[in-house]
């Protein structure tokens, strides 16, 4: 895999001439790529090889008020004629409200490097050979370990690119390697299983016998686990489930959500709507991702930027459009799901900030309670208006401070908005999940006042 696939500017720039000619105010276009592999390995084999190769061309153009979309993978004389008479016929039949319009760009963007050559040199056969020396120290680490269900390596990169007739010009390329891997352990009647997500860019990190470990202690730590009693409890949501967690919620920083309705922060700019010492932000650029966006899909430069400080709410996600209804500034978050997609509002890198102390101390001061390390359900269990949730989860009992006994069979319900009104405590293990399309949702451990458990 080289850096980026052929990008087809002779047609960009035919087609961008030609909208001109055939009475577009404006026009864009917006070239997306992506190309993957990816290899699941199971009983020692090779089970599966997939790759992928796509591309295409979204098209933009604005005549008097309304700004039409078409989009292409071809990129002959044909396509360019179908992509200005496709928008055109869009602009007729659109009634929007606000008037959409391109951006000519921004004289500085920030500089980052998404891209590893080293990674893109190292042929698939490479991995698929690490993958199967991991399934074989997995089931050698110890003896309780009886099945790796489920491994997956995949590799994928891709270029975005930016042109209009207003001279914005923004281009961009990335590659990454992800890993999932799950195994199972059996002690007496007791079945439990345990997974690990691994993503990086540098083939000398994909450390085989560290990933090994990983998996093998997340899935064996969990015998011998019980339910509790039902009740409310000091609850310390370990790193990766508050991720999780606020993944499923990020979205109420939307103000395309706000303006429709669906998050209850309307109206709540400049007010106090968590704990003091809660900070959450949204960093385009941030060197503890491995993804960082000097753009958005609009050309808008990347933008580092407080959502909660100190408690109090400073800014929603905007795109241009939005920005525009509320008057302020695109906060550099206008995001396609590829060519084909329109563009709407979406985080880069968000995250709570880390605070000052161990996940060690913060049970020291829970003294007794529940760390909650893993969540299911997040699709069903979450209701994204209200901010309820009710979901499965397992962790552990903490006892006068330290781990006591692994739990399961317990549901954790609670209110997200209320939840960050109770944060008493935040750790520094900050954990990032692996990058969506723009950036990392993270969290650190968070220590809050009580949340209902239903178990026993």
């Amino acid at each position: 895999m080289s850096n980026s696939r052929i990008i087809p500017d002779f047609f960009i720039d035919q087609l961008l001439r030609k909208s001109k000619k055939d009475g577009f105010i404006e026009s864009e276009v917006y070239f997306g790529s992506n190309q993957s592999s990816q290899i699941q390995i199971h009983n020692h084999e090779v089970t599966t090889y997939e790759s992928s190769d796509t591309s295409g061309i979204s098209f933009r153009g604005r005549i008097s008020e309304q700004m039409g979309y078409s989009f292409s993978e071809s990129f002959s004389d044909k396509s360019a004629d179908f992509l200005i008479t496709k928008a055109r016929e869009n602009c007729i039949a659109l009634e929007e409200k606000e008037r959409e319009t391109l951006f000519e760009g921004q004289k500085n963007y920030p500089e980052v490097n998404n891209f590893s050559q080293a990674l893109a040199d190292k042929p698939i056969h490479f991995f698929s050979q690490l993958g199967l020396e991991l399934e074989e120290l997995i089931l050698s680490r110890d003896s309780r370990i009886v099945a790796v269900d489920h491994l997956y390596i995949s590799r994928n990169s891709g270029t975005e690119l930016i042109r209009n007739t207003l001279g914005l010009h923004c281009l961009s390329s990335y590659n990454l390697l992800n890993l999932y891997v799950d195994c199972r352990c059996v002690s007496g009647t007791q079945t439990k299983n345990g997974y690990y997500l691994w993503a990086g860019r540098d083939p000398n990190q994909f450390n085989i016998s560290e990933i090994a470990d990983n998996v093998v202690e997340r899935s064996v730590q969990k015998l011998g686990a019980t339910a509790i009693s039902s009740g409310k409890y000091p609850i310390i949501l370990d790193s990766r489930a508050a991720a999780d967690l606020l993944d499923s919620f990020c979205g109420i920083f939307s103000a395309e959500t706000v303006h429709k309705g669906f998050s209850l922060l309307f109206g709540k700019i400049n007010e106090k709507i968590s704990s003091e010492i809660l900070n959450i932000r949204d960093d385009s650029v941030f060197s503890r991702s491995l993804y960082s966006s000097p753009f958005d899909s609009e050309g808008v430069a990347g933008q580092s930027k407080a959502l909660i400080e100190n408690g109090i709410l400073k800014s929603f996600l905007h795109n241009r459009k939005t920005a525009a209804v509320d008057h302020v500034f695109s906060t550099g978050n206008g995001f396609r799901s590829g060519y084909k997609g329109s563009i709407n509002v979406s985080p880069t890198n968000l995250y709570v900030t880390e605070g000052q102390k161990e996940k060690a101390e913060m049970m020291r001061s829970m003294y007794s309670g529940l760390l909650i390390t893993d969540l299911s359900g997040l699709h069903a269990g979450t209701n994204s208006i209200s901010g309820d949730f009710s979901l499965s989860c397992e962790g552990f009992w903490v006892k006068t401070g330290v781990i006591d006994r692994p739990v399961d069979q317990i549901v954790v319900s609670g209110n997200f908005y209320s939840l960050l009104q109770s944060v008493l405590d935040i750790s520094k293990d900050l954990y990032l999940l692996p990058p969506h399309d723009n950036g990392s949702i993270g969290s650190p451990s968070l220590f809050v006042e009580g949340l209902t458990i239903s178990g026993e």
